[in-house]
């Protein structure tokens, strides 16, 4: 076994870091120390922070909305807004950060005196925000604080707080988790009843039939659909790289809680009720990897470190993609290449050889330019995209294009979508397609349809997903939805559009929900949201009244329906179908 050791050793190691220490001056001690407890330490760091640019905006309007704020800043003054806070309901004020303080004091002078919805506004410098691991340590309530709150509540073990923290229901049966989740999204329907009351009084005839025959919500609710599959589901997990909370050793697995929470300890995710064999088999041996490598992982509080995440895909044609992230540091070009080829023949000749990977990609991340930039990947070993089945279908997936993560559940999904477009639609519209599942679904049933994404690996998938199952009837545009979306209806000859939107979790773009609104030919919307409360307010805007910003008739909901497509968890996947309300006049 040791020669075993040695031998990994021999392949990983780095034989250029000097190992010996030099012993610190008392006054570089007291330095450290004070860094240490300084929650604006990070500011001083190598590393890029937009918490140095930052300003302070006062006496906004009332009743005035992120968006509207954001119109302002990029549109209006043509500012480059790197982050925006607004904070209160309405907001009172707002931080705004940027990437230079050129952008900074242009930012200073256009908006101070600025008259905005009849208010005169008020911007100065701010200050950077506190780092929130080191103000919880100061206050002796981080994980490492042994004096604690959250100290003396960890008596429970590890392995059971990650269980809480990944899988939230994890000792609740089955039946009674289906019962919570339809009982969240009808409080959702009788809350989105109310909120479209109030933008668009005509819609209230519809609203009232509607909540006397469904239990006050805006709509019928089908009963929810079980996932077929309720353990070992998930064909997708990114795993942080840092230390265990006890033994301090380097760990692949899951954060315990936030950084904002005051945790940066990483537990193994052997007991997530959610996570197949095949994928903890490939977490162990990165952890393997990590443990005998000498570069430390990524430090979040200090950004020092290098290993910093690993995401593992797999497939029900037993593939398994790694994409290994690390932060570079101070790195020269040739020892970065050295490391890509020491994970390289980790996994083609060494222990890695034997936990069933067939693809490994290489990452960079550094947060020393203001993009905060994350590098192209660099496929090191084996297949460059995953193989997976879907309805009878093969699809290539490329490494970071979007694909659901519980097959079986994505098929009753996809099979529940193709019903609401129905045979007799001719014409379907699928914004943000990935690499073409709903699409080529949709065109197996015989539909003529058109799919827009904006990640060019994913359509060059989709493209090649369409020819190998032998379905002519789709084509697809690569570009921002908001960017091409006009381009793409213009290509659809029926006046009788369905459109299918399967947007991130933040929802829609409000361009594109715009176009929607405002093109007359699509007279079917069916939305799928994985965070329906993130898209609460593309509901909303949907349904709004006509007017100079929201042209086009309303919509109004006509069926929900929901797929448990992550069962143990509070999370599912949420249909609302909206059609258009065509008998109220422009």
């Amino acid at each position: 076994m040791a020669e075993i050791e040695n031998a990994v050793k021999s392949v990983i190691s780095t034989p250029n870091e000097d190992n010996n220490c030099t012993e610190s001056s008392n006054e570089e001690l007291v330095e450290t120390k004070e860094e240490e407890h300084d929650p604006y330490s990070y500011t001083k760091l190598n590393d890029f922070t937009s918490e140095i640019f930052k300003i302070e905006l006062l006496n906004l309007p009332n009743y005035v909305g992120y968006g509207q704020l954001r119109k302002l800043l990029n549109t209006t003054l043509k500012l480059n807004p790197r982050k925006v806070k607004a904070l209160g309901t309405p907001p009172r004020f707002a931080y705004i950060t940027f990437k230079n303080a050129e952008d900074r004091d242009k930012a200073l002078k256009l908006l101070n005196g600025h008259i905005w919805k009849g208010k005169a506004l008020f911007a100065k410098k701010a200050n950077p925000a506190a780092d929130p691991m080191v103000q919880k340590r100061k206050a002796g309530d981080s994980e490492d604080s042994h004096c604690s709150k959250k100290a003396r509540e960890d008596d429970i073990p590890v392995e059971l707080r990650l269980k809480n923290a990944v899988t939230p229901f994890w000792n609740v049966p089955y039946e009674e988790q289906w019962k919570r989740k339809e009982d969240d999204v009808h409080k959702f329907l009788v809350k989105l009843g109310k909120e479209i009351e109030k933008v668009n009084k005509s819609l209230l005839p519809k609203l009232q039939k509607n909540r006397k025959e469904n239990n006050f919500q805006c709509c019928p609710l089908a009963p929810i659909k079980a996932s077929p599959c309720t353990k070992a589901y998930r064909n997708k997990c990114e795993f942080t790289v840092g230390k265990h909370l006890y033994t301090k050793e380097k760990t692949v697995g899951f954060r315990l809680n936030s950084y904002k929470e005051g945790s940066m300890s990483v537990a193994e995710p052997d007991d997530c009720i959610n996570i197949s064999s095949v994928m903890l088999k490939a977490v162990k041996s990165f952890q393997d990897y990590v443990r005998l490598s000498k570069l430390d992982v990524y430090n979040p509080e200090n950004h020092s470190g290098y290993w910093r995440q690993l995401t593992v895909r797999t497939s029900n044609n037993s593939d398994v993609l790694l994409i290994a992230v690390m932060h570079p540091q101070m790195l020269t070009e040739a020892e970065l290449e050295e490391e890509k080829q020491k994970l390289k023949e980790y996994y083609e000749v060494g222990p890695g050889s034997q936990c069933g990977v067939t693809s490994v990609y290489f990452q960079l991340f550094s947060k020393k330019t203001s993009n905060e930039e994350i590098l192209p990947l660099t496929h090191l070993m084996g297949k460059k995209c995953l193989e997976e089945t879907l309805l009878g279908m093969k699809f290539q997936i490329s490494p970071e294009a979007f694909f659901q993560i519980n097959v079986p559940a994505t098929e009753i999904l996809y099979s529940m979508v193709a019903d609401f477009v129905g045979t007799s639609s001719s014409s379907v519209l699928d914004i943000c397609c990935g690499t073409g599942t709903i699409s080529l679904c949709l065109a197996k049933s015989g539909a003529k349809v058109i799919g827009i994404e904006m990640c060019p690996e994913a359509v060059e998938n989709a493209q090649l997903n369409a020819r190998q199952n032998g379905l002519e009837n789709v084509d697809f545009i690569c570009g921002k939805a908001e960017d091409v979306i006009l381009a793409a209806i213009n290509k659809c000859e029926e006046s009788n559009i369905v459109a299918v939107v399967d947007p991130p979790r933040a929802g829609l773009h409000q361009k594109v929900l715009k176009v929607i609104r405002a093109t007359s030919k699509i007279k079917k919307l069916i939305y799928i949201a994985c965070n329906p409360n993130a898209a609460f307010s593309n509901f909303v805007d949907l349904c709004r009244k006509t007017s100079n910003n929201y042209k086009g008739c309303p919509f109004y909901p006509v069926q929900a329906a929901v797929v448990d497509m992550f069962p143990y968890t509070p999370h599912k996947e949420l249909v609302l179908i909206f059609e258009r309300d065509e008998t109220i006049k422009e």
